[in-house]
């Protein structure tokens, strides 16, 4: 990048005075303009979730709404009998199910296979932060397992964990205890 083609911008960075120049890039297209960042080297593992609420695609729909309420969480991977996810269910499901029930005639599933995506986008435990974060863009998800070489699930890496990852590394949050 040339000093003909770039500009520069004032960021605040959330600590009073200080601010930084950032070049501002007129390059035509986004890949031209792609910056490597601490994102693209830091291991996605190290911000997941390890105590992941799971389910069995045989649970009761009833019973995995109680299950996502009272563990308070917002997407549940479901596992075969290794534990290797093999589809998802979100509050988005569930709203959905919660929308299709209010049809006439209409059927409501009974068993969580017949709800979840039949589909799990995994990434392997080797994946970078940068890696969740453009798969979550690409496939438009909010949480993506990440697995061992085996297949079986190590954790999940949620939109939340990114930001407050994103939060953290610039010095706007504290490490939490342990963290």
């Amino acid at each position: 990048m040339s000093a003909t083609n770039a500009s520069t911008q004032y960021v605040f960075r959330g600590r009073g005075e200080h601010s930084v120049r950032v070049p501002i890039c007129d390059a035509a297209t986004p890949s031209e303009m792609r910056i490597p960042t601490i994102a693209d080297a830091v291991p996605a593992r190290w911000i997941m979730s390890r105590d992941v609420v799971c389910a069995r695609d045989n649970l009761d729909v009833d019973a995995l709404i109680d299950l996502m309420v009272h563990k308070r969480v917002g997407c549940v991977p479901i596992v075969d009998h290794d534990g290797c996810p093999i589809g998802m269910v979100t509050k988005q499901d569930l709203l959905e199910l919660v929308i299709a029930a209010r049809e006439p005639d209409a059927a409501t599933p009974l068993v969580t296979r017949q709800l979840m995506m039949p589909l799990a986008f995994t990434l392997d435990e080797h994946a970078t932060i940068a890696h969740a974060a453009a798969m979550m863009s690409v496939e438009g998800v909010h949480h993506v397992p990440i697995v061992a070489e085996s297949g079986c699930l190590l954790g999940v890496v949620s939109t939340l964990d990114i930001v407050r990852w994103l939060a953290t590394n610039d010095g706007l949050l504290d490490v939490p205890a342990g963290g």
